[in-house]
């Protein structure tokens, strides 16, 4: 008759493979670390340029529509040469007056850039209800990282109300 060994054939990891292994990821984390930082902090200047094209846009097609001026300013909070710093807001100027006044509808509020990217620009930026800029001259807003790469973007918002986004590689 034959017997049945009752531990069965051993499996699973040695300690000593198991510490090889954490070694060699721990190793490769560390090398995809810098990489993957900067992976991150690119994502978030494009989505910050994003998120601000988009919104002038916003702006733009709301004053056409409601057929009232509409003011993108900076949420208060931001310095000179960040001062969307806090983010910004979208604004019925019902007045007309061309500033924000206890009167005025918040049509919407958008939340500060992440902290490694810079915001500059004029602010406020005023469309009147024909969708055109309040003004005769461009306004320029810079995005830029606060450290690392000199590369950014710089949208520009024409008279006529249309925006423009080109890359920079001096911010």
């Amino acid at each position: 008759m034959r017997t049945v060994n009752a531990r069965g054939p051993a499996s699973g990891f040695t300690l000593v493979e198991f510490m090889i292994t954490v070694t060699v990821l721990v190793m490769l984390l560390g090398m995809s670390g810098p990489p993957l930082a900067e992976f991150l902090a690119n994502n978030q200047l494009v989505g910050a340029k994003s998120t601000l094209a988009s919104s002038i846009a916003l702006a733009r097609t709301e004053a056409a529509r409601l057929g009232q001026p509409v003011i993108v300013q900076a949420v208060s909070g931001g310095v000179s040469g960040n001062e969307f710093k806090a983010g910004w807001e979208l604004y019925v100027d019902a007045d007309a007056n061309g500033s924000v006044g206890s009167g005025d509808t918040l049509l919407r509020r958008f939340d500060a850039p992440a902290i490694n990217v810079k915001v500059s620009g004029t602010s406020p930026l005023i469309f009147l209800a024909t969708g055109y800029l309040s003004g005769t001259a461009t306004l320029d807003y810079r995005l830029c990282r606060t450290s690392g790469s000199t590369a950014g973007y710089q949208v520009s918002v024409m008279p006529s109300g249309v925006a423009d986004v080109r890359t920079l590689s001096n911010c």
